[in-house]
């Protein structure tokens, strides 16, 4: 008399494989990410229709008022470059890029004096944050 094999059981993944594997990539990604810091509440910035696509920027930010902040703090323009130069471990002599993140209502004098004080501080180059515009 011949016995019928039983049926061949596939071997059951293990969900303690796919948790580890999910665990090690977010932890991952915690050590390699990095954090941008937000937006500043009272700017809204400027719109524009085009512009190139870049992560949320550490920027200088210039109310409506003309008050510049830096993650949240007054500041002026000579200390936020030397915040920059010191946050970059810049020689003296290396060039210093500034981002202004400038309020739509900011009327245009302003910014052009904030520019002037940024450049006499030290900064060498100054690049205008703004948002693309939905059309």
């Amino acid at each position: 008399m011949r016995l019928a094999r039983p049926p061949k059981r596939s071997p059951q993944e293990s969900t303690i494989t796919l948790i580890n594997v999910v665990f090690l990539m977010l932890v991952f990604f915690l050590i390699a990410g990095t954090l941008t810091p937000p937006l500043d509440k009272d700017v809204t910035l400027i719109s524009t229709l085009q512009s190139e696509q870049a992560e949320p920027p550490d920027a200088l930010f210039v109310t409506a008022d003309g008050v510049m902040r830096a993650r949240g703090a007054e500041v002026t323009a000579p200390d936020y470059v030397a915040a920059v130069r010191q946050k970059e471990l810049l020689l003296p002599e290396d060039p210093v890029t500034v981002k202004i993140a400038a309020d739509r209502e900011l009327p245009a004098e302003r910014l052009i004096a904030i520019v002037g004080e940024l450049r006499d501080a030290g900064a060498t180059r100054i690049t205008v944050v703004t948002e693309r515009a939905m059309p």
